[in-house]
């Protein structure tokens, strides 16, 4: 049986269309990324997929129930981390993890063992006591992620969860993620950071506008666009013309970047590094930086939807 299957997922808001007739499936086990900037479409279909809110059209079957017509079937089954995933602000730290592990009827000796973990895990100890209102936007985050992990549903949606976090929560959180996936737990992950979708996830669909406009494997999407070697190029002078004229060479298979910094695909960095660098020159461009790598998920994303994510 599959985690999840979407069938045609659609969501308008009066004249806006903030989902598409999205189809995907996703198998048990996996951890899939939906990676998007802000506005995509990325919450909208997590908030569809959890029966926060209705589809306008299409359907989605969660473990074998239909969102729509079996809702509490669908909500046994899964954990939730919103971005505005609600505390109780007027309660300690302590009391919104125990209150949470008692909704979900875990037994008081292995609540208040997992509670203490989590604590510590995430670096909580001293905050224990101290209502929630009271910390500061980061620390609320960290109790919000301790949260989604104090218990163990059978698919976990995490919506942008480390937005916010400090580097340290940031690597807990993705250390958290992986292990639920070793366990057995099927995650997805909404985020627009490409390193968090590369380093986690099994695939990766790619939303824009609402659509999924690619979905595979991390390798396989890099393969997409191709193989060979970026050449990243920090370039002063007449920058619209150098981008048009340096695509028209036919050593080049693409171009990407923006303000004076270029991406540009080659097939080999060691056969074309020299004859682009002077082809740039003697077009009246100069040079400040030039280094070359593999490409990454960002070029895969700026070729599919022409622009990075902000």
């Amino acid at each position: 049986m599959l985690a999840i299957e979407c069938i045609n997922l659609t969501k308008r808001f009066g004249g806006l269309t903030a989902v598409d007739h999205i189809n995907f499936e996703v198998k048990r086990n996996e951890i899939l990324g939906l990676l998007g900037p802000n506005g995509a479409g990325k919450t909208t279909i997590i908030r569809m997929l959890t029966t926060v809110i209705p589809p306008t059209e299409g359907t989605a079957i969660i473990l074998g129930f239909d969102v729509q017509k079996e809702p509490t079937k669908v909500k046994e089954k899964i954990g939730v981390m919103l971005q505005n995933t609600a505390l109780e602000r007027f309660s300690p730290v302590y009391d919104n993890l125990d209150i949470y592990g008692r909704i979900h009827n875990i037994p008081r000796k292995e609540r208040k063992r997992r509670i203490e973990w989590l604590l510590s895990e995430f670096g909580l100890e001293e905050k224990r006591n101290e209502t929630i209102r009271l910390l500061s936007g980061g620390l609320q985050k960290r109790v919000q992620v301790a949260k989604a992990f104090m218990h163990h549903p059978d698919i976990l949606f995490l919506d942008e969860p480390t937005l916010g976090l400090d580097p340290q929560s940031r690597l807990k959180t993705w250390d958290f993620i992986k292990d639920s996936s070793r366990e057995g737990q099927t995650v997805i992950l909404s985020t627009n950071y490409m390193d968090e979708a590369e380093h986690l996830c099994d695939r990766v669909g790619i939303i824009d506008h609402g659509r999924v406009i690619a979905l595979d494997r991390v390798e396989a999407l890099k393969d997409s666009i191709g193989s060979g070697d970026i050449i990243d190029m920090n370039i002063e002078g007449d920058f619209k013309s150098l981008r048009s004229d340096i695509l028209g060479l036919d050593y080049v298979k693409g171009v990407g970047g923006e303000a004076s910094g270029l991406s540009i695909q080659v097939k080999s960095a060691d056969e074309s590094l020299v004859a682009l660098s002077q082809y740039v020159v003697e077009r009246g461009g100069r040079i400040k930086t030039v280094s070359v790598r593999r490409p990454t998920l960002e070029d895969v994303f700026i070729r599919l939807t022409g622009r990075t994510i902000r």
